[in-house]
């Protein structure tokens, strides 16, 4: 076997049969009767990104070459061109690219202080070694911070932490088989954490204010931010915890090696206090994250904020980074590849493929009340495989369900949350951007993504669907 088929780890029979499964999803749309209310754009844009995911799940190749390819081809199907605007290559690049590139440097910065070591530290005392209660107070430890802190840079501060201090040193000194399974379990769970946390206050996602305005602009009126912890708070408790069980249960894990342990306590016990150097970084990131929960009232971009505290570290007397040091932080494949969903994904909506998934699925079982939600809470995680671009899925279908929901009786807060939820994550695909951020560490692959994401997807539509109007009703919306 070759080196590149040792890679894939599968036969190169099996890999070709992946790619033909792939090359058969889009023949097969293209010899389909268009459905009604679709263009046959739309139709092969869909057909395109279901490719994609069949080849991202099963990695026959490098998941950012078949994303390139994929999205070379959509001139030919007559979905986008590859120049203007919208075009192939105007959609690649968005406000998420540079956020990324931005968090990568975030994090080497952070990696190369004591805080890592302090936390884990910290963290290890209380556990004592016991690998599911690491995981489960990794994945509290990310949602506190992300409750306040927008998901990116969460993520990927603390599986960089997770992966620095915890993963490498059990994989030196444990079997090698509960290294692997604790490195997919802590750095899922991290990605489940960052969401959840996320979703418990407004201001722990910039999707959570789009929401809100275009809520109220569309229903004419707004949630407050006590409500909406009121409401989201209990929700995304619970799911953090399904996450938990799904990936403790999934993974198997037992106890951390003696030696990770002794290893942990010596790294703590010698790295003493806080230096210069963790102050300034430390001071570079609470004025980020200063201007990150402000920007919430001020309107100050998220992105650009990390690009400017990203320059800060380059600053002559900081000199926090160097630019070799940045070069190395980045994993361009993740950077191509979130490119490539981005530019797909505006194909479908440019076409308007987006709009007729929502109208043949939540639109077609809406015939009462609970039916509505019902649907909407179950078809929204499905769309969100089609569409995994957040803002796009709340445009798609804010404006729809906002007009449709108090016509049958139903709050349009209600679907609101339910859209913000979809919006900050989905537990089944990894090429979400914020799952991306701990599948650059190599921990797990996409296949082992949806296995552990499929417990809190039906979690998060049975919750949706049974306690979120009460909660909502609760509040008086």
């Amino acid at each position: 076997m070759s080196d590149n088929n040792k890679q894939q780890g599968t036969s190169l029979g099996k890999r070709l049969a992946l790619i033909g499964v792939a090359v058969a999803i889009i023949v097969i749309a293209h010899f389909l009767p268009t459905p009604e209310g679709l263009s046959y754009a739309g139709k092969m844009a869909i057909a395109l990104m279901v490719s994609g995911i069949v080849l991202w799940v099963t990695e026959p190749v490098p998941m950012a070459i078949s994303g390139l390819a994929l999205m070379c081809l959509m001139p030919g199907f007559g979905i986008f061109p590859y120049n203007g605007t919208p075009g192939v290559w105007a959609n690649f690049i968005s406000n998420v690219i540079f956020f990324i590139l931005a968090s990568f440097g975030i994090t080497s910065a952070l990696l190369k202080t004591k805080i890592p070591t302090k936390i884990v530290f910290t963290l290890m005392h209380i556990t004592k070694g016991n690998a599911k209660l690491t995981v489960l107070m990794f994945m509290i430890a990310t949602a506190v911070i992300s409750a306040f802190v927008s998901n990116l840079p969460c993520t990927a501060l603390f599986a960089g932490i997770a992966m620095s201090s915890i993963i490498e040193v059990e994989q030196k000194n444990g079997t090698a088989k509960h290294a692997a399974n604790l490195g997919k379990a802590l750095m899922i769970g991290i990605a489940y954490a960052s969401c959840m946390g996320g979703m418990i206050t407004p201001a722990g996602s910039a999707l959570n204010i789009m929401t809100l305005n275009m809520l109220g602009a569309n229903a004419g009126f707004t949630i407050s931010f006590l409500d909406w912890v009121i409401i989201c708070a209990p929700i995304a408790i619970i799911l953090l915890v399904v996450c938990w069980l799904s990936v403790v249960f999934i993974f198997k894990t037992d106890r951390i090696s003696d030696e990770t342990m002794l290893a942990i306590e010596k790294s703590g016990a010698s790295v003493g206090k806080l230096d210069g150097f963790d102050k300034k970084v430390l001071a570079i990131l609470a004025l980020m994250i200063v201007c990150w929960v402000a920007s919430n009232w001020t309107g100050w971009d998220a992105t650009a904020i990390a690009v400017a505290g990203l320059a800060l570290f380059f600053l002559p007397g900081i000199d926090v980074l160097t630019w070799k040091e940045y070069i190395a932080s980045v994993q361009w494949a993740i950077v191509l590849l979130i490119g490539c969903v981005q530019s797909i994904a505006g194909g479908i909506k440019e076409q308007g493929a987006a709009s007729w998934l929502f109208g043949a699925t939540v639109g077609k079982m809406a015939v009462s009340a609970f039916a509505v939600v019902a649907a909407t809470a179950v078809a929204l995680p499905l769309m969100r495989l089609i569409i995994p671009v957040g803002p796009a899925l709340i445009a798609i279908s804010l404006i729809p369900l906002a007009g449709m929901g108090p016509a049958m009786g139903v709050s349009a807060a209600v679907f609101a949350i339910i859209i913000a939820f979809n919006a900050n994550t989905t537990f089944l695909l990894g090429v979400d951007s914020n799952n991306m951020m701990t599948f650059k560490h190599g921990q797990w692959k996409m296949g082992e993504f949806f296995k552990a994401g499929i417990a809190p997807t039906i979690a998060m539509m049975i919750l949706h669907a049974t306690i979120l109007a009460p909660l909502v009703g609760l509040v008086g919306y």
